[in-house]
């Protein structure tokens, strides 16, 4: 009788061990998945919004919103073929824009040109907005974020600070 309830109890301890395993790796999983999306600026970003004029708060907003209509309808001209390449998880993101640049219409190369002039006139205005010393409080908020990687150009080149 002693061994019967011995080996119940054993059993019923190593399938709470295993239970609780189990539901730590699940756990651990999630964490790791949530950490894989990061953002950029952060805590860095809204110190530099901090440092703003309304007005040029008001820009960077417009400009963000402008940002997020041109993608939208850039999407909404994708053929199914191209929406499976952006939404195949095995691929990196350098290689998805490899891939999808290799499928696009003329039309839609000269529709991503004309947003990438856009973003590049929108910040080149935003730039001119900013005072020296809002420049200078700039660099500095964001020196720090970028040390170590360097900051990589719209040519791809990385400039070491």
């Amino acid at each position: 009788m002693k061994k019967l309830v011995r080996s119940i109890s054993l059993m019923a301890l190593l399938t709470a061990a295993v239970a609780v395993g189990a539901k730590a790796q699940t756990v651990a999983k999630a964490d790791t998945n949530t950490v894989a999306h990061r953002h950029h600026g952060g805590k860095n970003f809204k110190a530099f919004k901090a440092i703003l004029t309304p007005e040029q708060q008001a820009m960077l907003k417009e400009n963000r919103e402008k940002q997020k209509e041109a993608h939208k309808a850039f999407k909404a001209t994708l053929t199914p073929e191209q929406q499976a390449v952006l939404k195949d998880k095995t691929l990196s993101r350098k290689d998805k824009m490899e891939k999808l640049k290799g499928t696009l219409t003329a039309d839609q190369q000269k529709m991503m040109a004309d947003n990438k002039a856009a973003r590049k006139a929108n910040r080149k205005a935003f730039v001119a907005t900013l005072s020296d010393t809002q420049k200078a409080q700039m660099k500095e908020l964001f020196k720090n974020s970028r040390q170590g990687r360097g900051v990589v150009t719209h040519r791809g080149d990385v400039q070491k600070s």
